[in-house]
């Protein structure tokens, strides 16, 4: 399975474009909601594309001080205010584009895309090994979602045919009598005052 493309939808699915065995390209538009660890896997990427867009929260900052703002509260964070939703790959899965948007200081969204990287060999990215494994774990868990059916949300199926009868110990028996009182209205439907 060679991927070209790797979507996380506005639906919380994923859309994945993908060349199997025999080169057929193959699109899969699921249908179910993403699992938890393949969301985390996007997430991960985040800090890659600050650092490869060259963003001002890059400035002065390293990979490692970019990533231990996950979970915090600070509305700064880059984990608030970047999304990662699509990764590109060509050139067999070795050059990788990310796609994803920014929350701007007056609260407008701008669509983001780093420049291509090579994963084996570009000497101007000084974090190309940890993005390579961030970018193995998402094309893995995407895999997982393909092949495994590894969703947030799994249908089950319930089998009628093991539950039984439901009403095998119930007696017929006297059904309580209701008292039902209300209030009176007059025409109009305003209520009786007493004077």
């Amino acid at each position: 399975m060679e991927f070209k493309k790797i979507q996380l939808t506005k639906q919380n699915t994923l859309t994945v474009v993908y060349k199997d065995e025999v080169s057929n390209t193959i699109t899969v538009v699921g249908a179910n909601i993403v699992h938890k660890d393949l969301r985390k896997a996007f997430r991960e990427l985040i800090p890659h594309m600050v650092m490869l867009t060259e963003a001002k929260e890059s400035v002065g900052n390293t990979l490692n001080a970019l990533q231990k703002q996950d979970g915090a509260e600070n509305d700064k964070s880059v984990y608030r205010r970047y999304t990662v939703s699509d990764v590109v790959l060509s050139e067999a899965e070795v050059e990788v584009t990310l796609g994803g948007t920014r929350i701007l200081d007056r609260g407008d969204v701008v669509k983001v895309d780093c420049p291509k990287i090579n994963t084996e060999e570009d000497e101007h990215y000084e974090y190309l090994s940890e993005f390579a494994l961030a970018v193995d774990n998402l094309k893995y868990e995407a895999k997982l979602y393909i092949q495994e059916k590894k969703w947030g949300l799994k249908e089950g199926t319930l089998n009628f045919g093991e539950a039984g009868d439901p009403f095998k110990d119930v007696k017929p028996g006297k059904v309580p009598e209701a008292d039902v009182k209300g209030e009176k209205k007059k025409k109009g439907g305003k209520k009786d005052k007493a004077a």
